[in-house]
């Protein structure tokens, strides 16, 4: 039901978007682990587990993956640059996230935010805490993780960043609606949306429409969600945002099947084109949201 949906895409985004991870050769990283080990080489051995780390996690093996980023974040902390312990903590808190260890994520991102602070770098501070408070949200705690997304907030200001001040408020826009301040979480999303469109961001504008379409099935105006659903599903396509296009899909399939007249044949047929993206993802969580639809 409609509860279901909307309890669940605070989850969705610290579990799916916070990862980004790219293609590795396992092998070849293995030979350069054993490598740097012998020589005692702690950053490129650091460098190695975390990409080590990433790559197992973005095969499905999280428990080998976590492991490898763990071991990578012990050799950082031996490394006089400390912008490979920031690397490799972020990556860890990521794997934690997706993975469904929201308390070994939230201590991961709070420190590398602290690393970050030390090196003066407000960016990477700004991020790591923006991925805390979501993190803050999964664990269920939204209060916790509307305060640390506030805070990340004023930092992506401070720093003039037009990107990260529009997901900070896209995210503070969910975590109040989350709280039942509808008025200001929408009102904080409709800006996300104008900055994202100044900034040409279709991915963000996309994610932004699936809200405002998610809040309008909420309070029974179908037909403008239908409208905000498809152009967020259209942009996903134009731009081969999977991820997207499976929120989407999902979304369409349960406006569908919430309609008193609704299309159950279409509806199913989405969740399943849903469900296809989702393996191809490597989504487990929107696979699961797929089946409970």
């Amino acid at each position: 039901g409609g509860d279901a949906v909307e309890g669940q895409v605070i989850e969705e985004q610290a579990m799916g978007r916070l990862w980004d991870a790219a293609g590795a050769d396992l092998e070849e990283l293995g030979r350069s682990l054993s490598g740097c080990v012998s020589a005692r080489d702690a950053p490129t051995e650091a460098d190695t587990l975390n990409r080590m780390g990433v790559a197992f996690c973005e095969r499905g093996d999280s428990q080998r993956g976590i492991s490898h980023l763990s071991r990578g974040v012990s050799s950082a902390r031996l490394c006089p640059n400390r912008r490979v312990l920031l690397t490799c903590l972020s990556s860890l808190g990521c794997a934690h996230a997706r993975c469904g260890g929201r308390g070994e994520a939230i201590e991961a991102f709070e420190e590398a935010a602290q690393v970050a602070q030390r090196l003066s770098d407000v960016p990477a501070e700004a991020h790591c805490l923006r991925r805390a408070a979501l993190a803050h949200a999964s664990h269920g705690d939204i209060t916790a993780g509307l305060v640390v997304i506030g805070d990340a907030l004023d930092l992506f200001s401070a720093a003039g960043d037009a990107y990260g001040e529009a997901a900070c408020l896209f995210t503070a826009g969910v975590m109040k609606y989350e709280l039942g301040s509808t008025a200001e979480g929408v009102a904080d999303v409709e800006a996300s949306l104008r900055a994202r469109r100044r900034l040409r961001d279709k991915v963000g504008i996309a994610e932004c429409l699936n809200r405002l379409g998610l809040a309008l099935v909420d309070i029974g105006y179908h037909l403008q969600a239908l409208d905000y659903l498809e152009r967020a599903l259209a942009l996903c396509h134009e731009v081969g945002d999977l991820m997207g296009q499976a929120h989407a899909l999902r979304l369409l399939a349960y406006l569908h099947f919430a309609q008193v007249d609704g299309d159950r044949k279409l509806s199913l047929e989405l969740f399943r084109k849903s469900l296809s993206l989702c393996r191809r993802n490597r989504d487990v969580l929107g696979q699961a949201m797929c089946h409970e639809g």
